[in-house]
């Protein structure tokens, strides 16, 4: 009679145990996905894989660039900015992505870090890149990004 008691209370910290582990792998990996998809998102716009880019994207997208004039919220702008800033650039550089901070909560995680930007043959800058992702079918998408050019202090 006295194990029938605690059998309930024994079986509640049975399943939550097991519910809670798979939960903390679960955030480890959708972390390192989304680590991932910041790397390949770089890796596309570098390369001027418009389409790749696009694929990356959420269907409710907002991107601020650097300059106040810079919004963005379609594909199709930016591809526009795409093929603006290598009409201008000829090429690009992202590289020693470094600072990197990345939450991850149930269907939205944040990214920001900061890299090194070249143009050209232009020395180097550093620009801070927030970016927030959305999961959705199981995947991360880009939802949001914001970038400010750093300044030397």
């Amino acid at each position: 009679m006295r194990i029938a008691r605690w059998l309930p209370l024994v079986a509640v910290v049975f399943v939550a145990a097991c519910t809670t582990a798979p939960a903390a792998k679960s955030s480890a990996d959708d972390e390192a996905h989304v680590v991932a998809r910041v790397h390949d998102l770089m890796n596309k716009y570098e390369a001027n894989d418009q389409a790749g880019v696009v694929a990356l994207l959420d269907t409710k997208i907002t991107i601020l660039g650097s300059a106040p004039t810079e919004s963005f919220h379609s594909a199709d702008e930016i591809k526009a900015l795409m093929t603006r800033d290598f009409g201008q650039w000829g090429k690009a550089k992202f590289t020693d992505i470094r600072a990197m901070d990345v939450r991850v909560g149930r269907d939205l995680a944040t990214a920001w870090f900061v890299f090194s930007f070249q143009v050209g043959d232009q020395p180097s800058l550093p620009i801070r890149l927030a970016t927030t992702w959305h999961k959705r079918d199981g995947e991360w998408y880009l939802t949001q990004s914001a970038s400010n050019v750093m300044t030397a202090q």
